[in-house]
């Protein structure tokens, strides 16, 4: 049990210690590494597979593989937040600690696109080329906006991250409706609301954040049963579980399934063993460590591997594609991603260490 002590004096949000043993989330870990590492790997394969212009197979909507891989990064996301949120809880800190974590790499990989003119995928045709942005676009996109303003997206996996960035603003909040008597209640009350509002009011297909909110909810509503339930279904059924929601997400492919998808994924993960096999542990914490930078970086590896190398076997063309990634992603974090989170706790140590002695005085 974290002791008062440990929680920030001064704190003008939060006022109740830790609850949650860390001890508790750490044993986890492996299991919230293996559903990151598979949402990634997700998001790679469907790329690679409209690259190829290849949009069905069958009944399965390719373009919805790495959609599917989304929702999953957003219950995981808004999961380990909230552990994150027990350790420090304090906004101001936890806000300051998010912006360093998501833009510095975000922006250096469309400044990369740009400044060497990169031709990227834009769209499900698997149509490749770079189109130089004007002001008002190079903008919106390095501050992450894009939903909310009308401008094309100079890479096209940062449709996500402006959803994500808004539901930062709303994470803390949340955290405190955990700590009240009824959380449970209370955040299923939110979701059910939500979701109706959603589907009166809006076109799911819009990609307006409050579409996305319930698959954040998700990862809420799972960080509340972790503290409530004890696991006993099989770790097998976490791969089993999520392969079997993104092939459901491609038969259906509407945003509006992604809200099951995520509660069924959230409401499930406590439930489910710890892995305790060490070599896939090891693999999926490699793969889950780099995800971002294989999110934001793949897509100049597709373009290498499918496009430039076109009169290449395929074999060659995708290994092309998997090590560029395997080499530049561990790059993108140790030179840009790691120094930046770390320069973003120092930040926020300090100026909530400042905050701790101001109180202190008084």
């Amino acid at each position: 049990m974290q002791s008062k002590a440990s929680v920030p004096a001064g704190n003008p949000v939060f006022t109740k210690p830790a609850m949650y043993p860390r001890a508790e989330a750490g044993e986890h870990k492996a299991n919230l590494d293996l559903l990151r590492a598979i949402a990634v790997l997700l998001v790679l394969i469907e790329h690679i597979f409209l690259a190829l212009r290849c949009v069905r197979i069958g009944p399965l909507h390719l373009e919805w593989l790495g959609v599917a891989g989304v929702f999953m990064f957003f219950v995981h996301t808004s999961l380990v937040l909230m552990w994150s949120l027990e350790r420090r809880p304090h906004a101001g800190d936890f806000y300051i600690r998010r912006f360093f974590r998501i833009y510095p790499l975000a922006i250096f990989a469309i400044l990369f696109a740009i400044s060497f003119h990169i031709p990227t995928m834009h769209n499900i045709r698997g149509d490749t080329y770079f189109e130089a942005p004007d002001f008002k676009t190079l903008w919106v996109n390095l501050l992450l906006v894009q939903n909310l303003v009308d401008v094309n997206l100079i890479l096209h996996p940062l449709w996500s991250l402006p959803l994500e960035v808004q539901m930062y603003l709303y994470l803390p909040f949340l955290y405190l409706i955990t700590k009240t008597r009824n959380a449970l209640f209370n955040i299923s009350a939110i979701c059910v609301l939500i979701m109706a509002f959603n589907t009166l009011f809006i076109d799911p297909d819009f990609p307006v954040f409050v579409v996305f909110v319930p698959c954040f909810l998700a990862g809420v509503l799972a960080y509340i049963l972790f503290k409530r339930v004890t696991p006993r279904i099989p770790t097998v059924f976490l791969p089993a579980l999520v392969v079997a929601l993104a092939l459901g997400l491609t038969l259906a492919h509407a945003k509006r399934y992604g809200w099951w998808l995520s509660l069924v994924l959230g409401l499930s993960l406590p439930f489910i063993r710890p892995l305790k096999m060490p070599a896939i542990a090891r693999s999926s914490h490699i793969i889950a460590k780099y995800s971002y930078g294989i999110y934001l970086i793949h897509p100049f590896c597709i373009t290498l591997g499918i496009n430039v190398l076109h009169n290449f076997p395929m074999w060659m063309r995708i290994s092309a594609v998997c090590l560029s990634l395997a080499a530049t992603a561990p790059l993108a974090y140790h030179l840009v991603e790691k120094p930046m989170i770390d320069f973003g706790a120092r930040v926020a140590d300090r100026l909530f260490a400042r905050t701790k002695e101001a109180v202190a005085v008084r």
